[in-house]
């Protein structure tokens, strides 16, 4: 099982978290703002040996450059990991701003042009391919139908109750599915997501 946290899950308390083969935590969010809790749940969870892989949140500007844009929040996302326990994997979050749908306004081409500049600087600075993790109609709404993402790990969140998840255009098979919201564990105040790997 794969859990993610953030500071919207407030103060964890490893000890007594069982069950769990790796952690994801956010360690950033665009370009400038750090996960408040990022510091304490990685050493936390690292020394209570947990597995531990960080992701970052994306938001994709609209700024002339769109290259110049991912590349600087890849490297925001790099930096902010550099004196943390070491990384099992990393991962973009690619969704919707907020609750409110607060989104870009990047077309689908220059969308492209983002995530292939974000996915190339994390993998130039640290050797590792990123984990991209989203919804189906969210990719499929921001990416052209003729992309060639597929080669990347697809981390999929859908709540549904099926036997498989929907996959965006692009992509054959997941390598984690994020299948519930609302998970409760001993450890952590209130919900919390679980994902599984294929």
């Amino acid at each position: 099982m794969i859990i993610d946290l953030s500071s919207n899950n407030g103060v964890v308390d490893f000890v007594q978290l069982s069950g769990v083969d790796e952690i994801f935590i956010r360690s950033s969010l665009g370009y400038g703002d750090f996960d408040k809790n990022l510091n304490k749940n990685a050493t936390d969870a690292d020394a209570q040996g947990f597995p531990v892989s960080y992701y970052h949140f994306a938001y994709p500007h609209t700024d002339p450059d769109h290259a110049a844009d991912a590349a600087k929040q890849a490297n925001y996302f790099v930096d902010a990991i550099q004196k943390l326990p070491k990384f099992t994997h990393l991962a973009v979050d690619l969704e919707n701003f907020n609750s409110q749908g607060g989104d870009t306004a990047l077309n689908p081409n220059d969308y492209a042009i983002w995530l292939k500049s974000f996915l190339d600087t994390v993998e130039a600075r640290t050797g590792e391919k990123c984990i991209i993790y989203t919804y189906a109609d969210y990719l499929n709404r921001h990416l052209p139908d003729n992309h060639k993402f597929g080669e990347y790990p697809l981390w999929i969140a859908n709540y549904s109750h099926t036997l498989n998840p929907t996959l965006p255009k692009g992509w054959n098979k997941y390598w984690a599915w994020q299948h519930s919201e609302s998970g409760e564990l001993a450890g952590i105040t209130g919900h919390v997501d679980l994902s599984k790997t294929s």
